[in-house]
């Protein structure tokens, strides 16, 4: 068993494309839904403040007043509508990347949704956390105290994608993510090959 698994030159996590295209939809689905609730409760309030405005002069300033939270709720409502663009015209030009990680003794190369082709030699690799986010397993990589693209072996940590998503901590740990139920490797043999190329360094699992 310790000659075979010391054989082992890399781990290629393979990613999920159905999983992943299914969980896309899902969310530009809801972002849509919560835009179009947002726009309707808009147009109520706003309508009832510019009705009551109209039918009731006397207290057009009171009716107004109560018509610009809607006024609020229509610009917020835009704001969602255009986000929810955004990431479906990102994740069109991204496409599914074939390949999550590749694991080796140089280090670990990664793709995902804010990260189209990252490689960090092991000494910039802090550690992978497993956590549960909207009750789904993720795995969080956070990158060591320094990191930067400017750091010797670092590739791709200068997208902007990948800058973005580095300025906001995810599940508590500021890095780079991916959804468990999108990789086709089993956790246990993710975390072993971990284990492996780091002498027990960076687990996945605890």
């Amino acid at each position: 068993m310790d000659q075979e698994r010391n054989a082992v030159t890399e781990l290629v996590v393979e990613v999920d494309a159905r999983t992943v295209a299914q969980g896309r939809t899902i969310v530009l689905r809801s972002r849509r839904t919560s835009a179009w609730t947002t726009s309707i409760a808009a147009g109520i309030i706003t309508g009832l403040g510019v009705g009551g405005a109209l039918t009731l002069p006397a207290n057009w300033l009171v009716m107004l007043m109560i018509a610009f939270p809607g006024l609020l709720l229509a610009l917020d409502a835009g704001r969602q509508f255009a986000a929810t663009r955004r990431l479906r015209e990102t994740w069109q030009r991204a496409g599914i990347p074939a390949v999550a990680m590749r694991i080796s003794a140089a280090g670990l190369h990664c793709s995902n949704e804010a990260a189209p082709a990252v490689f960090l030699p092991w000494p910039a690799v802090a550690g992978i956390h497993l956590k549960r986010r909207l009750g789904q397993p993720m795995l969080v990589l956070e990158l060591a105290p320094g990191t930067t693209a400017a750091t010797p072996g670092v590739v791709g940590l200068d997208h902007p994608d990948v800058q973005r998503a580095l300025r906001t901590k995810t599940l508590g740990v500021r890095g780079l993510w991916f959804g468990v139920r999108s990789l086709r490797q089993p956790l246990e043999e993710i975390d072993r090959a971990f284990a492996h190329f780091t002498n027990g360094r960076v687990r996945c699992l605890p």
